[in-house]
């Protein structure tokens, strides 16, 4: 049985799950939130969190184990994973911008 270390992985750091899949689940929330803005526009009204709000909340605050996967495996080729990291943190400031400005 072959097993390879993290850093020799030929895998690109997109196309490995943890990777990927932070960035698919902030595009989600994006996503809900582009649909709430054309929905009620800027100005939305004040309501309780419902049920999508929670999606949300749990889509952004369960990334946080899978992006630290991702670090902690690719310790070793942070130049690789670089690029994925900096879209993830672009993703996180533009989804709290997007929540930030529907308020």
């Amino acid at each position: 049985m072959l097993t390879r270390a993290p850093h020799n992985d030929p895998t690109p750091p997109l196309q490995r799950w943890n990777g990927a899949l932070p960035l698919l689940m902030t595009g989600a929330v994006l996503v809900m939130i582009a649909l709430d803005l054309l929905r009620h526009g800027l100005h939305a009204p004040h309501h309780d969190e419902g049920s999508a709000d929670h999606i949300a909340i749990f889509l952004m605050f369960g990334q946080l184990p899978v992006v630290a996967s991702l670090l902690i495996t690719g310790r070793k080729e942070i130049r690789r994973i670089a690029p994925v990291l900096a879209a993830q943190i672009i993703f996180w400031l533009l989804t709290y911008l997007l929540a930030w400005m529907t308020r």
